[in-house]
């Protein structure tokens, strides 16, 4: 009798622990994105160079490396800034060497870090720091700043997921 109690015991131990671990497992956070610098251009710059690349360095807090699969600028109204945007255009990179701050006019230095340059679309990080580049072109000389968030969709652990980043002003007027 005593050595069915025992093996009860143990049992039950093992299963509630077992059970325990997969509930912390599934419910923890696999990691996030976190801003880490924030850089911007006076919009007077855009008067003189076409186009301007602003860097902006994202922190991802998890053990497992994500792979980014997109990124979309979503607006103040919660629309998604298409490539159609009267008032400005934006496409996204990321820089692997995290040479990006802010970068205009075409200098053989520049030249040599934006070739670097990879698309988002299934962008697998291998650093938990990466450099997502603004390549930023002012279609409105009056533009002002409408943005509100990154909507970065991922995977991570074969698993989907999104985050909204908020977007700090990046053109400034003054």
């Amino acid at each position: 009798m005593n050595k069915y109690k025992w093996l009860l015991l143990t049992t039950f131990l093992l299963t509630s622990g077992t059970m325990g671990y997969l509930a912390v497992e599934a419910n923890s956070s696999s990691g996030e994105f976190l801003h880490i610098s924030h850089t911007g251009a006076h919009a007077s710059l855009f008067e003189d160079y076409h186009d301007i690349y602003i860097g902006k360095q994202l922190k991802w807090t998890g053990d497992e490396m994500p792979t980014v699969q997109d990124i979309e600028i979503i607006k103040d109204d919660g629309t998604v800034l298409s490539e159609n945007d009267e008032s400005i255009h934006i496409e996204l990179f990321i820089d692997p060497n995290n040479e990006t701050d802010l970068y205009y006019g075409f200098s053989p230095e520049m030249r040599e870090v934006v070739g670097e340059y990879e698309r988002i679309n299934s962008f697998d990080m291998s650093e938990h720091t990466t450099t997502l580049v603004f390549k930023v072109t002012l279609r409105e000389s009056n533009y002002q700043f409408d943005l509100d968030y990154l909507e970065i969709n991922y995977e991570v652990k074969g698993s989907e997921e999104m985050q909204e980043l908020p977007l700090r002003n990046f053109v400034f007027h003054h």
